[in-house]
């Protein structure tokens, strides 16, 4: 068995890479061929996504095209990613060659043209969907009977790890966009010792700029994936406006504060009731901080269950592809 596996990697992402090293994982432990695309070709066993030659190649050369993990089907951050990410499963589908879409979410398409492509993929009975939230599933099971509901990748990743630095930060914040820098000015009647921590390298000039109002420590690496998770687990609380900090965050039993995140609640909705870790802005912050300090959202046990699931599944169906087309 061969895949193509493909994702937003390769940019140092801090989400998409921990979900691409779960991944990787998998592929080894269970010696499955693969090749990989990524921003640009670094080795015999990559390709760069943006190459189409390469790219129609790997997937003709590939028995399956698997997307590993990501919010990728998706118009909100750019309608130009959607149709890549579309074109490249439907290019696929021509050479008669099954995608898996494993612990992704969907939505939102804003664009009705874009929603005519999603809908067109999700009903060809070629694709297989993990879904990792709710809402995705839903929608999904609606199109496409070959439709699971499964863990997001990094989960894998996370339960590797057994080194714990010391808690040097009162509070890691991950900011996103420029329009709160002032509003994060209330987080120093709370926290003192503060570290500001861009996960993307798009965020860092908002970082740098929360970092002087704040006068906390600024970690100017997003490209460094286990920089990031060391300040992350050196933190005591977490407030972040990127999705996977959160999830470390309740995978740990650190308190988190996601805001302004809607990727995070559809994906969470699965594990609590509880809206105290989710808000809109800093309003009332002061409540939630202490709240979620007594109360730490801890899902280790049910997200490692999950993730052993969901890659079992991928594993049996994987063998099950492969049966089909011997």
């Amino acid at each position: 068995m061969k895949v193509l596996l493909s994702g937003y990697y390769g940019y140092g992402n801090f989400g998409d890479e921990l979900m691409r090293l779960s991944m990787e994982d998998f592929f080894k432990k269970y010696k499955i061929d693969y090749t990989i695309a990524l921003s640009k070709s670094v080795s015999k066993d990559t390709i760069s996504r943006f190459n189409i030659f390469e790219l129609i190649g790997s997937i003709f050369d590939s028995d399956a095209l698997v997307y590993g993990g990501g919010g990728l089907l998706q118009d909100i951050t750019s309608s130009k990613s959607f149709l890549y990410y579309a074109a490249t499963i439907n290019i696929a589908l021509i050479f008669k060659k099954p995608v898996i879409l494993f612990g992704n979410s969907l939505g939102p398409v804003r664009k009705s043209y874009n929603r005519h492509i999603l809908r067109s993929i999700l009903r060809n009975k070629r694709v297989y969907l993990f879904t990792r939230d709710i809402v995705s599933f839903n929608y999904a099971k609606r199109l496409n009977s070959n439709t699971v509901l499964s863990c997001d990748p990094a989960v894998r990743f996370l339960k590797t790890v057994t080194e714990f630095p010391e808690k040097k930060f009162d509070l890691i914040l991950i900011p996103r966009k420029a329009e709160n820098i002032e509003k994060y000015i209330i987080l120093k009647e709370y926290f003192q010792n503060i570290i500001v921590c861009p996960t993307q390298e798009g965020d860092l000039r908002t970082s740098l700029l929360v970092s002087k109002d704040l006068s906390a420590h600024l970690f100017d690496q997003p490209n460094d994936t286990e920089g990031v998770l060391r300040n992350i687990l050196a933190s005591k609380f977490i407030i972040t406006e990127r999705f996977h900090p959160a999830l470390v965050g309740a995978y740990f039993g650190i308190p988190f504060i996601s805001l302004e995140n809607s990727k995070a609640e559809r994906f969470f909705r699965k594990y609590t009731k509880s809206r105290k870790p989710f808000a809109k802005d800093l309003i009332g912050i002061e409540e939630r901080i202490l709240a979620l300090k007594q109360e730490p959202l801890y899902l280790k046990e049910i997200l490692d269950k999950e993730a052993d699931e969901s890659f079992k599944k991928l594993y049996s169906l994987l063998i099950k592809l492969k049966s089909f087309r011997s």
